[in-house]
């Protein structure tokens, strides 16, 4: 194998580790969001890819958005409102 083929195979497999959300990961105990003043680092939809408010703002935009993540949506601040039953 050539080095050229070596190092894409690792790039590729350590490309790919970074896409798992280790949330659920017992070492991982609190939702991290990036500073207020931070740009942005990633394109993923993971809370340490936004700053709080605007992961807030994403929980607020879409109901479905909210009840798929609602830890990291009550860390951002935003609490969703109790459906009405009939």
């Amino acid at each position: 194998m050539s080095t050229i083929h070596a190092f894409a195979a690792v790039f590729m497999v350590t490309a790919g580790m970074s896409c798992f959300d280790l949330s659920s990961s017992p070492r991982v105990s609190a939702v991290t969001f990036l500073t207020d003043d931070a740009e942005i680092a990633c394109r993923a939809i993971l809370p340490q890819c936004f700053k709080r408010s605007d992961w807030a703002a994403l929980c607020a935009g879409d109901p479905d958005f909210a009840e798929g993540h609602p830890e990291s949506c009550r860390a951002a601040g935003f609490e969703q409102e109790p459906t009405q039953g009939r």
